[in-house]
């Protein structure tokens, strides 16, 4: 870089400084309070551009997922309904056994029949509770979600 360019880099740099240094002291209230006077307190009316829109999040349906013989996920398409399908809610997936006794013993502790799904793949997935039918699950998905707190739940159908 050329020595007039640096040279105008830094001042302009300075000026901006300088000019931002003397903007605040018009701010400066004379009682000593934390609070900052907002200059535009008279345009908080005015809305720029269109305003945001409001995405009703209740009609989002939950996916329920499907797990093949190695451990690979995906989102059910057509439900078929078959009489030995069980849905299961799955508080958590984990690669190290141990990990997951971890969690089931916690969830047991809380008063759950959790249990350890014999593994498809190299995921341990730890089940909250489980139900013959996907409306049961889904009906129990979001209460489970608010009592332990956790939103990262999801349904398994096997």
């Amino acid at each position: 870089m050329s020595r007039i360019k640096l040279f105008g880099l830094t001042m302009l740099s300075a000026a901006v400084l300088l000019v931002s240094c003397k903007g605040n002291k018009g701010n400066e209230s004379s009682d000593n309070s934390d609070t900052l006077s907002y200059p535009y307190d008279t345009y908080d009316d005015i809305t720029y551009g269109d305003p945001a829109p409001v995405i009703d999040t209740t009609a989002v349906a939950e996916p329920i997922m499907t797990e093949d013989q190695q451990g690979n996920l995906s989102p059910e398409t057509t439900p078929v309904i078959n009489d030995a399908d069980v849905f299961y809610i799955i508080a958590g997936s984990f690669t190290v056994y141990s990990n997951a006794q971890n969690a089931c013993n916690k969830l047991k502790a809380k008063g759950f029949n959790s249990e350890i799904l014999i593994p498809f793949g190299q995921y341990n997935r730890v089940s909250v509770k489980s139900f013959k039918t996907r409306e049961e699950a889904k009906a129990a998905l979001a209460s489970l979600k608010s009592k332990l707190d956790d939103p990262g739940l999801w349904i398994l159908k096997r």
